[in-house]
């Protein structure tokens, strides 16, 4: 049989473009440089990574690693860089002529700097940076990867294996230009992270794309997402190609069983005994309070607490860690002030999952009056907590959540609620998805109002073309003379469907240069301060809720407000104006602004079948 072998990059473009596979099938040997957009310099790439590694290995070193331990500022590390090789460098640049070149590339190593030093900080009990990296640029030599009934080899060499703080483990991919290309970087981390368990078998990667361009930017993959790729875009062109004529060449190379799927977490405390332990853990602490009231919602357990005598709030909130490690709980507690109460949530042991399906067969459904109203979960109690993008408190939405925190699966329920209720002519959507993940396999779908964006450039232009339409409507609007579409349609005129904008990640838009940045939120701004009427609503998600990207304007103009479990108090605090949802459980755990303050509820799922079944994909 013939042997048949390829690299991450080949396999990449491969995936993505079809006419290159059929050359390579045909063994033409054609180009793997297309990807690189017009004027990026490829020897500064080249020479970037040459200086990372450079900088990594002395870090890791055996012989360097107390003098590189005792680094812990940005600018302690830059002054070892510079003198080791980047003044001698940027030197050989400026007397070339290239100056600029030399600022750029400065500005980059800085950039990484910062970042190595922010791991550093987040790393619990640092020694050394052997605690951060497991390797770098690592090379996966013929990793045989089973397809069909054989095996195909796959060859790569990863920039680094981290150890992050809050991911474990990741493969980790640096890159010095996005825009259109990012599409092929994800693309190609999936490969990397399908590759690693079956170098390393046992071990799970999440995976993170380090943009630097030069300022930092990062788009961090959870497993789950990289497998979802791997499988959705990698897997049948891997079979299409190879199956069937797939063999290995060198016997001797092992393939490893797939790794075992992770345990199931330890069960949580038993409910009946809640209020008895929590109470006895805070006398423990020196804290007396009563447990008036347990509740069971479906992912988590409420409990109402009376503090005694001279106990604040604050006192038994300052706890909450210590109350995780009692109670033997995964996450500390959300605790905070309640009416006549306080409120502590731990997580349920048996936790229930919430199916939008299951959820539109009963109470939820009588809840959702319009076209255009959708759930935002179930709520501690069990009562659907509904939106509607026709009232003015809920009109556009901000959606935030880290990694894992179930924030695209929170998008896919709230789209599929009002398509399995609506037709094409009532309602319509435009998916802006840069990650390439959320909205897969959508294409052609009747409700798509334009074709799903993964770019800059397209996500721009939707929003031209949603302001256009927007003041078209108007004028619609005027010669019917109705105030909104609402009463349009009440009207019996049925031409004119809402249409809903739906970014899943919109940070890449305000991280952009300065003049899209500008254009992003003008275009933003009109629509949210005229939208509503026309009936044209905008839905903004992102993954990153700090300060640079959930801007003033951006959060003024959205007035819905969804917050999933994110980093740290601060993104919580900008995006609800409190903290409290860096203490949520994720997976679909979230506290929501109606404008009649802070509900706590678990978010609706919907499997991907039956997501794609709800646009009219099959």
């Amino acid at each position: 049989m013939a042997h048949y072998s390829i690299t991450a990059t080949e396999l990449t473009f491969a995936v993505l473009d079809p006419e290159w596979r059929a050359r390579w099938l045909r063994d033409e040997k054609p180009s793997t440089k297309s990807f690189a957009p017009a004027g990026t310099a490829r020897a500064m790439g080249v020479q970037f990574h040459k200086e990372v590694e450079k900088l990594v290995g002395w870090l890791t070193a055996r012989g360097s690693l107390k003098t590189a331990a005792r680094i812990d500022t940005v600018d302690a590390l830059v002054d070892h860089v510079w003198t080791t090789s980047l003044q001698e460098l940027t030197d050989k640049l400026f007397a070339a002529g290239r100056g600029e070149d030399a600022a750029a590339f400065t500005e980059r190593m800085r950039h990484f700097c910062a970042r190595l030093i922010a791991l550093r900080q987040q790393t619990r009990s640092f020694e050394n940076w052997q605690d951060i990296f497991v390797g770098a640029e690592q090379d996966l030599a013929r990793i045989a990867v089973p397809v069909g009934d054989g095996t195909v080899e796959i060859r790569g060499r990863v920039d680094a294996i981290r150890i992050h703080p809050e991911r474990h483990l990741e493969v980790v991919d640096y890159k010095l230009s996005q825009g259109a290309r990012q599409k092929a970087d994800l693309v190609q981390l999936a490969i990397y992270a399908h590759l690693l368990p079956i170098w390393r078998p046992g071990c799970e990667f999440s995976g993170t794309l380090e943009y630097y361009l030069p300022e930092f930017q990062e788009v961090a993959v959870s497993p789950d997402e990289l497998k979802d790729i791997f499988t959705g875009m990698v897997a049948p062109v891997l079979q299409a190609m190879f199956a069937g004529k797939a063999n290995i060449s060198h016997p001797g190379t092992a393939v490893a069983a797939p790794p075992a799927a992770n345990p199931a977490p330890p069960a949580g405390p038993n409910p009946n005994a809640l209020g008895t332990s929590v109470v006895d853990a805070f006398r423990s602490f020196n804290l007396t309070v009563e447990c008036a009231d347990v509740i069971e919602g479906p992912q988590l357990i409420r409990l109402r607490l009376t503090p005694g005598p001279g106990v604040k709030v604050s006192s038994l909130a300052n706890r909450a860690a210590d109350l995780q490690v009692k109670l033997g709980l995964a996450e500390p507690p959300l605790i905070k002030a309640g009416k006549g109460f306080v409120i502590l949530d731990l997580p349920r042991p048996d936790p229930k999952p919430c199916l939008l399906k299951d959820a539109l067969a009963g109470p939820l459904a009588a809840a959702l009056k319009s076209t255009v109203s959708f759930p935002i979960g179930i709520d501690v109690e069990g009562n659907p907590i509904v939106a509607d993008f026709a009232d003015p408190n809920t009109c556009h939405a901000l959606v935030a959540g880290s990694t894992g925190s179930g924030n695209s699966e929170w998008l896919k329920a709230m789209v599929a609620s009002m398509l399995l209720r609506g037709s094409p002519e009532q309602v319509k959507i435009a998916l802006i998805d840069p990650k390439i993940l959320t909205f897969s396999g959508v294409g052609g779908s009747p409700y798509l109002w334009r074709p799903v964006a993964t770019t800059l450039a397209e996500a721009l232009r939707i929003l031209r073309d949603a302001v256009k339409e927007m003041d078209a409507r108007y004028q619609v609007l005027n010669g019917a003379g109705v105030v909104n579409l609402g009463d349009y349609i009440k009207s019996g005129k049925t031409d004119l469907p809402f249409l809903v904008l739906i970014f899943d990640e919109f940070a890449d838009l305000i991280l952009a240069g300065r003049d899209d940045k500008k254009e992003f939120e003008a275009l933003v701004a009109r629509i949210a301060g005229k939208g509503r009427a026309a009936g044209i609503h905008l839905v903004l998600a992102t993954q990153r809720p700090d300060r640079a990207v959930v801007t003033g304007l951006i959060k003024s103009n959205l007035p819905l407000k969804v917050c999933l479990k994110v980093a740290n108090a601060v993104n919580a605090q900008i995006v609800l104006d409190e903290p409290g949802a860096e203490s949520l459980f994720g997976k679909g755990d979230l506290l929501c602004d109606l404008g009649r303050g802070l509900v706590r509820a678990q978010g609706l799922f919907i499997p991907q079948p039956e997501f794609l079944a709800a646009l009219g994909r099959k």
